[in-house]
């Protein structure tokens, strides 16, 4: 008894020194005794917002683009680039009427393969330019009249590499070209893609195609966009470009980086048109071109409506600075609720000359 006596007061007196090095012992409470739990206090609403507010938490912070600037940048761009609003229009009705295909017709008429075609020329526009890409498939299409079956059965790459010489890194094109193709046809019996219309989901279509070499994450995004006619918005050089400048994204972004973040914030309805516009307007704008140095600048310089486009709402006094050297008066200040949901874009007249892609329609003069 006495033992487990002496050993309570060692325990006791051994807690207390525990106690009071930590210093959460009171003077008037007794060792013996252990503290009554106080009891919690509910916390009301009105007191969570009233620390809100002690805190200066700012609740009114938007990621950005929101999906009012979404649409605010595709008006403007759209009035500067009426053309790629036009060619988007035609585009849709395309892709309508491509999805309102019957399997009876595919299987009568086996050239009409617009998404094989789409997936191939895409392929042929990494690292090089767009008049190359186009000469470089229609090469391609030409020393193939069979189809992409006639090229999924050749031994080697030389015909293909000939065929596509144009685009360059023409042995890397080839090789997985040909490759793609032939698993292709060894799975399905058919060197196509088509089937991919019937996939329910945009993570199924990227797992599918990110098997093949060549088939990366902007690749994949605009087969999603332009090919399925899928919303998604790929992320090129201009568009990280001018989205940096835009304060959309950080400084340090990738374009992996930049794509997964906007692709989730932008909203679907803008996604085709914002993306081509950007892309354009990147190509053809001094303000918005890498080094200050537009790729096909216009025979006028315009006023940029991108440095007037601030959190969602065209800012006058910017839209004055930027029009004061063009001696044009501001356009009217449009406000937030004007651009919600929904719009309807025509091309404007005059309409570009399609045949000199340098052409372009300046801002018009508004009173």
């Amino acid at each position: 008894m006495e033992k487990a006596a002496k050993k309570r007061s060692c325990f006791e007196e051994g807690r207390s020194n525990i106690k009071r090095a930590r210093g959460d012992e009171t003077t008037n409470v007794s060792a013996s005794k252990t503290p009554k739990p106080m009891k919690a206090e509910p916390i009301h609403l009105s007191s969570i917002r009233s620390m809100c507010v002690e805190a200066k938490v700012d609740f009114s912070a938007k990621q950005r683009p929101t999906p009012t600037e979404c649409h605010l940048v595709v008006h403007e761009l759209g009035k500067l680039h009426p053309d790629v609003i036009s060619n988007n229009d035609e585009r849709r009705v395309a892709l309508e009427l491509q999805r309102q295909q019957t399997n009876e017709s595919r299987t009568k008429n086996r050239s009409n393969v617009p998404i094989t075609d789409a997936i191939i020329s895409t392929m042929l526009s990494q690292n090089t330019t767009a008049a190359n890409q186009d000469r470089a498939f229609a090469s391609l299409k030409a020393a193939f009249p069979g189809g992409w079956e006639q090229v999924a059965t050749e031994l080697n790459t030389s015909r293909i590499q000939d065929a596509i010489r144009v685009a360059g890194l023409a042995q890397v094109r080839a090789e997985r070209l040909l490759s793609m193709l032939q698993v292709i046809l060894s799975e399905r019996g058919e060197a196509n893609f088509e089937y991919l219309q019937h996939y329910k989901s945009n993570d199924d279509i990227v797992q599918e195609l990110s098997r093949f070499k060549g088939m990366g994450p902007k690749t994949i995004s605009c087969v999603l966009l332009f090919a399925l006619g899928r919303p998604d918005f790929p992320v090129d050089t201009h568009v990280l470009r001018i989205s940096k400048q835009m304060g959309w994204v950080p400084q340090s972004y990738s374009r992996e980086a930049a794509y997964r973040y906007l692709n989730d914030l932008i909203p679907d309805e803008c996604k085709l048109d914002l993306h081509c516009l950007l892309v354009a307007h990147g190509k053809q704008c001094n303000r918005c071109a890498a080094r200050g140095r537009a790729q096909f600048p216009p025979a006028e310089q315009w006023a940029c409506p991108m440095a007037a486009i601030k959190n969602g709402k065209l800012v006058a006094a910017n839209i004055c600075a930027n029009f004061a050297t063009l001696d044009q008066k501001p356009a009217a200040v449009k406000e937030e609720n004007q651009f919600e949901s929904t719009y309807l874009f025509r091309a404007a007249k005059p309409e570009p000359d399609r045949a000199n892609p340098s052409s372009e329609i300046l801002i018009k003069k508004e009173a």
